[in-house]
């Protein structure tokens, strides 16, 4: 494989991939390690990278990446469950609780997703934070617009 580039790195992914499953993490981080570009990486190094840095308990920088890609594929419910992971342990619990409702709505199970926008305004309600209020308006609109394609996706079953 020396030599091609995609190849090697095929192989790097898939080193950590196994390190990981094998519960190496810092096995994984060297074969994350060993190629990639880190500033700008593809979706199958961020998402690797984030679970190898969640499994060590250092993700905490990761939130800005996954949301940097979610803003261009607003449909990757892989990364939007990752991200939810990554707002968990940093105690954010209600972009957390958004993260898993919109990684719902990109799997098209509507219902799944509008019962986690509705736990998001219950704890947006008994949240303090000032910052909470631009997350509980966003919580409020993705509910209306996930309500309306789950109400859509119904009608469309009942005329089959």
């Amino acid at each position: 494989v020396q030599g091609d580039a995609p190849a090697q790195r095929q192989v790097q992914l898939l080193a950590a991939e196994l390190a990981l499953a094998a519960g190496d993490v810092q096995a994984a981080r060297q074969a994350l390690s060993a190629g990639g570009n880190a500033a700008s990486p593809d979706r199958p190094t961020l998402l690797l990278r984030t679970q190898v840095l969640l499994r060590a308990g250092q993700a905490q920088d990761m939130a800005g990446p996954l949301q940097t890609w979610l803003a261009t594929h607003p449909r990757d419910a892989g990364a939007w469950q990752l991200l939810a992971s990554v707002w968990q342990v940093q105690s954010q619990v209600l972009r957390s609780v958004r993260a898993e409702a919109e990684a719902h709505a990109a799997r098209y199970d509507y219902a799944a997703a509008v019962d986690r926008f509705k736990a998001g305004q219950d704890v947006a309600r008994k949240g303090s934070a000032p910052a909470d209020f631009v997350e509980a308006s966003i919580i409020d609109t993705r509910l209306r617009a996930v309500e309306a394609l789950a109400r859509e996706q119904a009608q469309q079953a009942a005329e089959r």
